[in-house]
């Protein structure tokens, strides 16, 4: 008999999302899974909406206060699968995901998780960006390096063997945000990484999600949980490599702030890249093509083309 997979998914005011994802669960060709949702103190239906399924299909968890992102410690602690997938209440799987990720999780015993690829759709259900494909052009055993200079993984392409988190624990508490991030380099520093090099999840859009929530603290969670890891494995890492994980760092995390309208820190965390050595002439390009000044010349020239047409 295939091993059970244990399907975990926390919602949090999920009612209008929650029955796609949940159906995106059940059109899957693998067999046997259990899921798990974690009703994040919700002041929604959400609840109400996992109830609507039968009882054999879902087990529902009902947290007393809200505990964001690592509410799904929940379903990790209950999970009886051989494998946990995740997957977020406003989010999607495609078919096939499972059965692929678990096949290559079957055999490789030292494998801690796989991942996939996705596409982000935005609130009209239009995709707009691919993510996580060809990425991991590394030996399995080494991408906890590549996890600690960038973002590559995301929670709802992720199928990891439940026994990897007797040894590397549950998620934090303490990151607000992160804390997959976080999650996810603790398990590649603990086995093998895989690889699906498909998109096999969408990604939706969602307004208030804890990605905007938090959007201008990211540094706050992202950067020191970094250097706790790069402190950690320091004796693996040479000199060269911390300095292109933390330029990478201060660049993408700068970034994001610059591009959520938070300038001063963001522009501060790209100079601080930039004085860094890491990629000086793009870092400096961006910082003027994406200031104030450059967007309200971009605006005002589109205008132009509109009222001209």
């Amino acid at each position: 008999m295939p091993p059970l997979v244990t399907v975990a998914i926390p919602a949090y005011n999920a009612a209008a999302t929650l029955r796609r994802a949940l159906d995106s669960v059940f059109r899957q060709d693998y067999r046997p899974i259990e899921v798990v949702v974690v009703d994040d103190a919700s002041l929604d239906e959400t609840g109400e909406i996992a109830r609507t399924y039968d009882r054999g299909q879902i087990q529902l968890l009902s947290l007393p206060e809200n505990k964001g992102e690592c509410s799904v410690n929940a379903a990790i602690e209950v999970a009886r699968g051989e494998f946990v997938a995740f997957l977020d209440a406003d989010d999607e799987w495609l078919d096939g995901k499972l059965s692929k990720q678990v096949a290559l999780l079957q055999v490789n015993p030292n494998m801690t998780f796989v991942a996939c690829g996705g596409v982000f759709v935005d609130t009209a259900g239009r995709p707009y960006r691919e993510f996580g494909l060809h990425q991991f052009a590394i030996c399995p055993d080494q991408v906890w390096r590549a996890l600690l200079a960038r973002t590559l993984v995301a929670k709802p392409c992720v199928v990891a063997r439940a026994s990897a988190f007797l040894r590397v624990g549950l998620f934090d508490p303490t990151l607000a945000v992160a804390g997959d991030q976080d999650m996810w380099i603790r398990l590649a520093l603990a086995g093998d990484v895989g690889f699906i090099p498909e998109i096999l999840v969408r990604a939706h859009d969602t307004p208030g999600s804890l990605t905007k929530k938090y959007a201008g603290r990211t540094a706050e969670f992202v950067l020191p949980m970094i250097r706790r890891h790069v402190a950690a494995q320091r004796a693996q890492l040479t000199s060269d490599e911390v300095r292109q994980i933390l330029g990478e760092r201060y660049s993408s995390t700068g970034r994001n702030l610059y591009a959520s309208g938070y300038w001063i820190p963001g522009f501060l965390l790209v100079l601080r890249s930039i004085i860094s050595g890491h990629r000086i002439i793009e870092n400096l390009w961006y910082l003027l093509a994406a200031s104030p000044p450059s967007q309200w010349v971009k605006r005002c020239f589109a205008a132009d083309r509109r009222l001209t047409r």
